[in-house]
């Protein structure tokens, strides 16, 4: 245990002030050393607190527009939080919030929340036009089962309201998301599919 200790304060110091993929490869040590993954998903739940106002306590989001953050990707919440620390993503509130966490609070956030169970969202109807939509070209990355992969992002069971205006913004190609493949991917999309896939992505489990 005192090893274990010892080499976390180590990699702490040696990342801190690294990139993107340090903190990659500091998550991904901790992944595979049970005892300190235990450490950083309860540091991560204690310093939650931070995000509960909006994302709940358990990362599932008390508001309709709000993402969820439980059973995320891990690497994907991690990505999310060091792009809005650096202004690659844009959010006032997130820019702000990303810009006061740690690196060691980044990985631990990532980790409590994934490991988190997601809790769909209630009295949301699935959509057979939607699963249509969703099978002809989000599964592709995002999965046949919406889960996502490593830095792609789960979509099963998140917030209708959230899809909903992610996708519009998508469409509409808005500054916050400009930069994002889903710009072109949704020019393909009509408007009026928007809803139902959003009820069908809100609606897995």
């Amino acid at each position: 245990m005192r090893w274990l200790a010892f080499t976390l304060v180590i990699f702490t110091v040696t990342t801190t002030a690294q990139d993107y993929q340090s903190l990659l490869d500091k998550m991904q040590f901790i992944q595979q050393q049970p005892a300190v993954y235990e450490a950083a998903v309860t540091a991560g739940k204690e310093r939650g607190m931070l995000c509960s106002y909006c994302h709940g306590k358990d990362g599932n989001s008390v508001k309709t527009d709000i993402p969820n953050l439980a059973d995320q990707n891990p690497e994907y919440l991690l990505n999310q939080f060091h792009v809005f620390s650096t202004g690659e993503r844009q959010s006032y509130v997130m820019e702000q919030v990303a810009k006061l966490l740690t690196p060691d609070e980044m990985v631990n956030f990532a980790l409590y929340y994934s490991s988190q169970e997601v809790k769909p969202q209630a009295n949301i109807k699935t959509s057979k036009k939607g699963e249509e939509k969703y099978q002809s070209f989000c599964f592709a990355c995002h999965g046949e089962d919406g889960k996502g992969n490593k830095d792609l992002p789960r979509l099963a069971g998140q917030k209708k309201g959230f899809l909903v205006k992610a996708l519009h913004d998508f469409k509409e190609g808005k500054s916050a998301r400009a930069n994002s493949p889903m710009v072109k991917i949704m020019r393909a999309v009509d408007a009026s599919d928007i809803s139902p896939l959003a009820d069908y992505i809100a609606s897995m489990r």
